[in-house]
C-alpha cells in the first residue's frame, strides 16, 4: 500500500522538479524562489507532501524496524546474560558436586586403606599364631618321637643286654625280670636327662 501512495507522490515531485528546472532555463537569474509564487508554492507543497509521506510511510516503519531491532538485541543480550548466569550457576553446581565426589572418593579410598591395613594386621597375627601353634606341635611331636625312640632304644638295648647277661649267667631271664631292668634303665636315663 505504501508503494501505491509513494509512487504518485514521487511522480508529482519529479514533475515539480522538472518544471522548476525548465523555469530555471527561462530565468537564469535568481535564487531558490526566483520563479513565480505558484511555482514556489508548488515546490513548498511538494516538499511538504513528500516530507509527510516519508514521515508517515517511510520514517514510521524505519523507526519501528529500528525499535524492533533494538528490542530484539536487548532481548538477545538479556537471554545471553541469563544463559551466562545459568551456565555459571551450572558450573558452580558442577564444581560443588565434583568436590563432593572427590571428597567421597577420598573417604572411600581412606576406608579401603584402613580396612586393608586392619586385614593385613589380622592376617599377620593369625599367621603368627598358626606358625606358633605349628611350632609348638612340632616341638611336642619331636619330643614325643624322641621319647618313643629312646624308649624303643632302651627296650632293645635291655633285651639285648638281657640276652647277653643270660648267656653270661647261663640262665635266661623271664619277662618280669626283663621288664624290671627296662624300667630301671629308663628311670636312670630320665634322671640323667633332667
Amino acid at each position: 500500500m505504501t508503494k501505491f501512495i509513494l509512487s504518485p507522490a514521487l511522480t508529482l515531485l519529479m514533475i515539480s522538479v522538472a518544471q522548476a528546472a525548465e523555469d530555471a532555463h527561462v530565468a537564469p537569474e535568481g535564487g531558490l524562489f526566483s520563479g513565480t509564487i505558484a511555482q514556489s508554492l508548488a515546490a513548498i507543497i511538494s516538499f511538504t507532501i513528500l516530507f509527510v509521506l516519508l514521515y508517515k510511510f517511510a520514517w514510521g516503519p524505519i523507526l519501528t524496524g529500528l525499535q524492533d531491532r533494538e528490542g530484539k538485541i536487548k532481548g538477545d543480550l538479556e537471554a545471553a546474560e541469563k544463559a551466562s548466569k545459568d551456565a555459571q550457576a551450572a558450573l558452580a553446581e558442577y564444581e560443588t558436586k565434583l568436590a563432593e565426589a572427590q571428597e567421597a572418593s577420598r573417604k572411600i579410598i581412606e576406608e579401603g586403606r584402613n580396612e586393608a591395613q586392619r586385614l593385613s594386621a589380622q592376617l599377620k597375627d593369625q599367621t603368627l599364631a598358626d606358625i606358633s601353634q605349628i611350632k609348638e606341635k612340632s616341638v611336642r611331636d619331636i619330643e614325643a618321637a624322641k621319647q618313643q625312640a629312646i624308649t624303643e632304644l632302651y627296650t632293645e638295648a635291655a633285651a639285648l643286654g638281657t640276652q647277653i647277661a643270660g648267656r653270661i649267667l647261663k640262665r635266661e631271664l623271664n619277662a618280669q625280670d626283663q621288664q624290671d631292668i627296662v624300667e630301671e634303665s629308663l628311670a636312670q636315663l630320665k634322671a640323667q636327662s633332667n
